[in-house]
């Protein structure tokens, strides 16, 4: 009796040894499956099974690393960063977590936070070239290029030559090494026939160095080999677009929307073709279709946030740049977009602060300058403050004729004819097309009295804006003064149709 209770408790015994056994294998060939779709992209297929999978173990730190992985790639990045944390709290050596974590990092522009991350990877967790590739990768996204470079010099010479060519050529623009970046060419233009998803990486790279010449040239040779790769088709398209090739752009457009109708990326570069073109109502609409496909897609935010402020609709500018804000809050371009679209939507505070931040990172950007002068100038108890950082403006950049314009501005406004006068007419030197300033040296010269002169700036600044209402204006009254009424008559009726175009249509 005692000999077959023991049996039944070996059998039990090995019954549940099998089971957990099989439970293990089941768990890792689905976290082999979930690897494996989000390596080649398929995040759809996956994400319920990944997240459902995390619910149900818990305690298993390569789920959550998985869907870290996941949440950095779809550029949720608060959420990467959570689920990195709680993948090392369950298994502080987890290398997978480790990389993600510091890759996340640096996206969110915590430069030393990622540096961290990857200074406490030892060189025994380094067992291949895959994950010293990652490395490397990482150390180039936060700029420490002479890492970056050093680890590459360790890669096998095909790695080196094909996964590692991206971000060897990132550092060799950023070290300003453009004799070993030229160099890399040839090899790109081959791999555009051998691995084209590698040179579109490359290709990448040339497009955010502003390359769109050399861009637009290796991926005519990507889509060749690869036809159907929407990603190429659409980085193309978006090349031409910069190139001014609308032609061409609209072609591979519509190429890349035979293939793939829905895709985000699409629906972004097609906003910036009716961006180009004025099409601001129809490019806007694009990009809030594209944001229903990724709602945190940077890029997109951040072209919204332009295209709204040029759309003069300054409360959807400023909800864009506040969802960017949250994304990346040490980023010094989202913190001038959001300054500049606070300052166009009246909430001059948030625009002095955010601006100010900005300058603190970027001292020397004008744009920047010029911006929080007017943010001064917008209150009223801060005309001095707003001289002061115009003429700063003029001091980063002599040329800056948007400073001069500004100056000359807040004198005519107080009445101080000699200084409008000598502003404008240094603005429109440096600028001679620019119809604004044109108007207003010539509504300034009638205020003293000079109508010759005003006559010749009045005349050039309708015929570069004939739609302004206030040139009319002052024509109207430049014209009157002069005696010659029926041209007075003339561009008083063009300013009152333009200031009343319903009425008039009535």
């Amino acid at each position: 009796m005692k000999v077959h209770r023991n049996n039944l408790i070996r059998s039990a015994t090995i019954c549940l040894i099998i089971f957990f056994v099989a439970l293990c294998i089941s768990a890792q060939n689905s976290l082999v499956r979930f690897a494996k779709s989000i390596e080649t992209g398929q995040l759809s297929e996956v994400e319920n099974d990944l997240f459902n999978y995390v619910i149900a173990n818990p305690k298993d730190a390569r789920g959550f690393a998985l869907l870290a992985k996941m949440r950095l790639i779809q550029n949720r990045l608060n959420e990467a960063k959570a689920l990195s944390n709680k993948a090392l709290m369950l298994d502080p050596k987890l290398l997978s977590a480790k990389l993600t974590l510091a890759a996340t990092d640096s996206q969110l522009g915590e430069i030393e936070q990622s540096r961290a991350a990857l200074d406490g990877i030892f060189a025994g967790e380094i067992s291949d070239d895959s994950i010293r590739l990652n490395i490397a990768q990482i150390y180039a996204q936060i700029g420490d290029c002479a890492k970056a470079l050093t680890i590459a010099e360790k890669l096998s010479a095909k790695i080196k030559s094909s996964d590692a060519m991206p971000f060897r050529a990132v550092c060799y623009l950023e070290t300003g090494d453009r004799k070993l970046f030229a160099a890399l060419f040839p090899t790109a233009k081959l791999l555009a026939k051998q691995n084209p998803a590698i040179a579109f990486k490359f290709a990448l790279v040339l497009s955010k160095a502003a390359l769109h010449t050399e861009t637009a040239d290796l991926l005519r040779l990507v889509v060749i080999s690869a036809p159907r790769d929407t990603g190429a088709l659409i980085l193309l398209a978006k090349s031409e677009i910069y190139l001014k090739d609308f032609t061409n752009a609209k072609i591979h457009l519509a190429q890349a929307e035979r293939i793939q109708p829905s895709s985000g990326d699409l629906l972004l570069v097609r906003s910036y073709f009716e961006g180009e073109q004025g099409n601001t109502a129809r490019s806007l609409e694009l990009l809030e279709r594209s944001l229903a496909e990724n709602p945190n897609n940077v890029e997109a935010l951040t072209q919204f946030v332009v295209m709204a402020m040029r759309a003069n609709q300054a409360g959807k500018a400023v909800r864009a740049a506040e969802i960017l804000m949250k994304l990346q809050p040490e980023n010094s371009e989202i913190l001038y977009l959001y300054g500049a679209a606070s300052l166009q939507n009246n909430n001059l505070q948030t625009a002095e602060t955010s601006l100010t931040k900005f300058l603190e990172a970027r001292p020397n950007d004008s744009r920047g300058c010029v911006a929080l002068g007017l943010t001064f100038a917008a209150q009223v108890n801060k005309l001095a403050e707003a001289r002061s950082q115009m003429q700063h403006c003029l001091e980063i950049d002599p040329y800056n004729y948007e400073a001069t314009y500004q100056l000359g501005l807040s004198y005519k406004t107080q009445g101080e004819t000699p200084k409008a006068i000598e502003y404008l007419e240094q603005t429109v030197e440096l600028a001679p097309n620019n119809a604004s300033a044109l108007r207003d040296l010539g509504a300034v010269y009638l205020q003293s009295g000079a109508e010759e002169k005003a006559r010749i700036v009045l005349e050039k600044a309708v015929v570069l804006s004939t739609n302004d209402a206030d040139t009319h204006f002052q024509l109207s009254r430049l014209y009157n003064l002069l005696g010659e009424h029926e041209l007075a008559k003339k561009h008083l009726q063009i300013f009152q149709k333009l200031k009343n175009p319903k009425k008039d249509g009535m």
